[in-house]
């Protein structure tokens, strides 16, 4: 199993350079190709309307400013992803291609991301995202959990200070849930080339009778072994309590399950994959 081609949407904001630099170190263990996806909005859904019509004008200029804002996003995009590649001594290809070595491409499209996405996203094996905020565009939330719940991608969330490579450290953040099974089987890939292997529980977890027991014999049965930890939660989130216990102990990726429960409750209830893509001190691999 490999991943051979890893999609990261691009918006001309200072936090590109954090997932393209995690997608180009997610893409090192297996010379992938990674594509940077830039998605131009149509400048005329700027213009507002109610019921005081704008003068032409006036919806002119609107439309006018939003192209040249569009132009200057994607052209901040490109540099960012030229530097990037100049700093690792990375090729900058046409289009994507399988070599021995990373390599990364630039792809425009016009639409919505989250629109974009269902098409792009298909044929790729990862997905990597900057961190989620709630003051984020409601375009990249929405992009985000597309593309984990409904097109079933795994997504990488990156950490503002990207690894220079990802997996030679795992911790897999379990409760036994199908999102969590769907995770571990997705990780794979990393996990098989990882020096080191951690199941984190935390207590007072749900694990429906799969405990950490069970996934370290279905690594045996892959040739891997791991080793388990039982983690006291106290008082902080279970959230809290998987991304501090790896970071502290030195992992560069944490595979865990993404919206185990419906995103509506975990939105209100403040549910660990709400906390999670906000608050990654690490990568995060998640899988739904």
């Amino acid at each position: 199993m490999s991943f051979v081609k890893i999609l990261v949407p691009v918006a001309g904001a200072g936090r590109d350079r954090f997932a393209l630099a995690t997608a180009v170190a997610a893409a090192k263990p297996f010379g992938a190709h990674v594509v940077a996806l830039f998605v131009h909005a149509d400048p005329r859904e700027v213009v507002p309307y109610g019921e005081l019509p704008l003068s032409p004008d006036i919806v002119q200029d609107l439309i006018d400013t939003a192209a040249d804002l569009e132009k200057a996003a994607s052209k901040a995009a490109r540099s960012t992803l030229a530097t990037l590649a100049a700093e690792a001594g990375i090729r900058i290809v046409g289009a994507p291609q399988k070599t021995d070595a990373v390599t990364v491409s630039y792809e425009e499209v016009n639409g919505h991301l989250s629109r974009a996405l269902d098409r792009e996203a298909l044929l790729c094996d990862l997905v990597v995202f900057p961190p989620i905020r709630e003051t984020d565009d409601p375009e990249i939330q929405d992009g985000f959990v597309r593309a984990l719940t409904k097109l079933e991608r795994p997504v990488l969330l990156s950490a503002e200070k990207p690894p220079e490579r990802i997996g030679r450290k795992v911790a897999v953040g379990w409760d036994g849930s199908v999102a969590c099974a769907h995770a571990l089987m997705s990780a794979l890939p990393y996990l098989e080339k990882a020096e080191a292997i951690e199941i984190l529980t935390v207590e007072e977890t749900p694990h429906n009778g799969r405990g950490a027991e069970s996934v370290a014999a279905y690594l045996a049965l892959h040739g891997l072994s791991c080793s388990q930890r039982l983690l006291a939660r106290g008082e902080r989130s279970v959230a809290e309590v998987l991304l501090e216990t790896a970071a502290d102990d030195g992992c560069d990726l944490l595979v865990a399950g993404g919206y185990g429960h419906s995103r509506l409750m975990e939105s209100i209830f403040g549910g660990v994959t709400e906390h999670i893509v906000s608050h990654p001190k690490i990568p995060v691999f998640m899988m739904h």
